[in-house]
């Protein structure tokens, strides 16, 4: 938006503050905090009535600076003068400023058409006819208005309905497509609303009687989380967009999930224990490894297979398109709730992250199977195996070995750190399996299940898991079911990786080191990990 279009605002707004203040000073500091917040929002927003933004800004800034001013002047008095102002210290001050924190407090859970009213009746001294011609409302809108506001007020001190929410809210955020959910969440304010809109629509004052917040923050945010669609309008309402998966919600599917973990690990070590034998027959880079080692692939790749067959082709969960966002990016936010402050993804939490080189000569591509507990973003980032593409260092492997002077002793000292490779006498080792495409075919059909057994344990886990989602998930939001089963289900690889590990049948990680056994490079044709 055009930005000179405050140009003609910027003299009435001093005026604005002025008429309330009094003060030349006090009237520029706030006309300055006014016009920049309107700038701000002219960047960030697609503001539709100009006029209207900005005296909504004004009055919101004006009432913050209130608030700040004069917290001590507001008291709680009878039926027709709800706020009086104290100018001298009385007997009875402590009374006085407990009814002005409960007044004050509640007068900020008005949304903006009472609220700015209340403010310039009370506190501006308008009268009623300046407020109507303010407005450009009737009078007995403005006395309607005000009338109903002392009710609201009154009934909230005399129930006490706040809940606030002072308790940081603790997120893990990612997207299944390319925006960014911290752009529109990263604020605590934010994500209350989002938690107070989760269950069902409510208004402003609704929104802020639930957290504690006041309108005049509330009004403010909304906004941008429409725009990032966090949230949409329900009528004069509000509600959440996207599903939250809370704590006590996933302690449920953990019990639905704890009984095929065991069943899984039996089929997959006795597969593994069987196919190990068969590996010296094979001759891609890495056969020697040991099982130990080769089972952090084998056993996400056919988890993941089976677990897509069974929901896709089986059970024809579809996870549906990817919606088309406000901001021009596709996806669905995906919000879990964590522990702590340190906001990390949950434990069993597993995928697959893949970058490919741009050698057209020797297409190939580095895939790295993780487990959240176990997994170092700076082995997939950019000092790691994206740099390894990234400077077509896999090409100048030779049979897993890399002469010295390919790399720097820097490259080569933080490839070491990274267990991405080892030192050797004549240059570097590779410390992960190198395949051609017809290679790799060639390990997975090593491995045989019993697919039939599998998928039918698999589908029945799967409707259980649907099931609870659908138990905990407002149903606004069930479209948004399968999109987040589909993520979940590959938790099962991080249980059962676990009950390996126990058994012996996975190695052990070593915590001081990074886990790179779901590591491998394939040559070729691309596959779907």
């Amino acid at each position: 938006m055009d930005e000179s279009k405050i140009i003609p605002y910027v003299d009435p707004i001093y005026r604005f503050c002025y008429k309330r203040l009094s003060n030349r000073y006090d009237a520029e500091d706030l006309a300055s905090e006014i016009l920049y917040h309107i700038l701000d929002g002219m960047r960030k927003y697609q503001i539709d009535s100009v006029d209207a933004w900005v005296w909504r800004i004004a009055y919101n800034r004006y009432a913050r600076f209130i608030n700040d001013r004069n917290k001590h002047q507001i008291i709680l008095s009878g039926d027709y003068t709800l706020f009086d102002i104290a100018d001298e210290s009385t007997e009875d001050d402590d009374h006085t400023q407990d009814e002005y924190a409960s007044v004050f407090r509640y007068l900020h859970t008005l949304s903006s058409e009472y609220k700015n009213i209340f403010v310039d009746y009370y506190i501006g001294n308008l009268s009623i006819r300046s407020l109507a011609k303010k407005y450009s409302l009737p009078e007995t809108t403005i006395k309607w208005r005000l009338n109903i506001g002392r009710q609201k007020i009154k009934a909230r001190i005399g129930e006490d309905r706040m809940d606030k929410v002072y308790k940081r809210i603790n997120w893990h955020m990612i997207c299944n497509g390319n925006t960014n959910p911290d752009d529109y969440l990263h604020t605590q304010i934010a994500r209350a609303i989002c938690l107070a809109t989760y269950e069902k629509p409510l208004s402003i004052e609704e929104i802020s009687i639930r957290t504690g917040i006041p309108t005049m923050y509330i009004e403010d945010e909304i906004p941008r989380l429409e725009y990032g669609d966090a949230i949409s309008k329900v009528g004069n309402k509000y509600v959440t967009e996207f599903i939250i998966f809370r704590t006590e919600d996933k302690s449920k599917i953990k019990e639905v999930s704890r009984s095929i973990v065991d069943l899984l690990a039996d089929q997959l070590e006795e597969a593994m224990t069987k196919a190990e034998t068969d590996m010296n027959a094979l001759d891609f880079y890495g056969k020697d490894f040991g099982m130990d080692r080769l089972g952090y692939i084998i056993l996400p790749y056919l988890l993941r297979r089976m677990v897509r067959e069974a929901k896709s082709d089986s059970l024809k969960l579809e996870d549906g398109c990817y919606p088309q966002r406000k901001d021009g990016s596709y996806g669905w936010f995906i919000v879990e709730e964590t522990a702590d402050e340190n906001e990390n993804s949950a434990e069993y939490n597993s995928g697959c992250n893949s970058v490919w080189s741009k050698d057209k000569e020797t297409p190939l591509r580095i895939h790295c199977y993780w487990i959240s507990k176990y997994f170092c973003h700076d082995v997939y980032g950019k000092k790691g195996i994206w740099w390894m593409c990234d400077h077509k260092i896999m090409q100048k492997f030779h049979g897993g070995l890399l002469p010295r002077n390919i790399l720097s002793d820097e490259d080569a000292a933080n490839l070491i750190s990274l267990n991405l490779i080892a030192k050797t006498d004549g240059g570097y080792t590779l410390n992960f399996p190198y395949f051609t495409a017809n290679q790799f075919t060639s390990f997975i059909q090593k491995f045989h299940l019993d697919d039939e057994k599998i998928k039918e344990l698999l589908s029945s886990w799967i409707i259980s898991v649907h099931k609870s989602f659908e138990s905990f998930v407002p149903k606004h939001l069930h479209d948004q079911i399968n999109q987040w089963v589909t993520g979940y289900l590959n938790q099962i690889i991080g249980y059962v990786a676990d009950e390996l590990i126990r058994r012996g049948a996975l190695r052990k990680p070593d915590l001081e080191t990074p886990l790179t056994d779901g590591i491998f490079c394939v040559e070729g044709s691309n596959i779907l990990p």
